[in-house]
């Protein structure tokens, strides 16, 4: 026969065993968070901590060259409006002075325009006094004639050369007059 080995249970802790506090177990627990604090306060603390300094201040710096930068472009655009304001002020005074030297370029050709035209009609007066002058003699001398002509159909005979020249003179005269 064989004899079976016969496993038995080990007997099962007492609860108590499992919260059982001793001092030695929660000085080293003590000894090992001290232990670890000041390793990790040396090793990754001050680290961390120069590290957090460090990205505040560039988030500091980064903060006063935005503000640095909104104060340089409100001023920029400050100069810009400004430039702008110039210009446009320079452009408007030099439209107006164009503006000016227009209406008198046109002032001068309208005197220039009105001279001309008095002139024109000066000599157009002029050429129709002639003119007239002209007609009014021919007229005269057209009218002695036909005159003179009518006399001798009507008068044959009765008024010699000398009168016929007076009595022509004198109508010729009187038509002058009238004129």
């Amino acid at each position: 026969m064989t004899e079976t080995a016969t496993v038995q249970p080990e007997p099962a802790p007492e609860s108590g065993a499992v919260l059982d506090f001793s001092g030695t177990m929660v000085l080293l627990t003590w000894v090992a968070f001290l232990v670890a604090a000041i390793v990790l306060g040396k090793l990754l603390w001050k680290p961390i901590l120069r590290f957090v300094e460090a990205r505040e201040d560039e988030i500091k710096a980064s903060l006063e060259d935005a503000m640095k930068a909104r104060k340089a472009a409100e001023e920029a655009d400050a100069k810009a409006a400004e430039t702008l304001a110039q210009a446009e002020r320079e452009a408007r005074a030099k439209a107006d002075a164009q503006a000016q030297a227009a209406q008198r370029h046109i002032a001068a050709l309208e005197a220039e325009a009105r001279s001309a035209i008095a002139a024109k009609r000066k000599a157009a007066e002029e050429r129709l006094a002639e003119e007239r002058t002209e007609a009014l003699k021919r007229l005269g001398e057209h009218a002695g004639s036909e005159i003179a002509e009518a006399l001798e159909r009507m008068l044959p005979g009765l008024l010699s050369d000398e009168q016929r020249q007076a009595y022509q003179d004198r109508i010729a005269a009187e038509v002058k007059l009238e004129g």
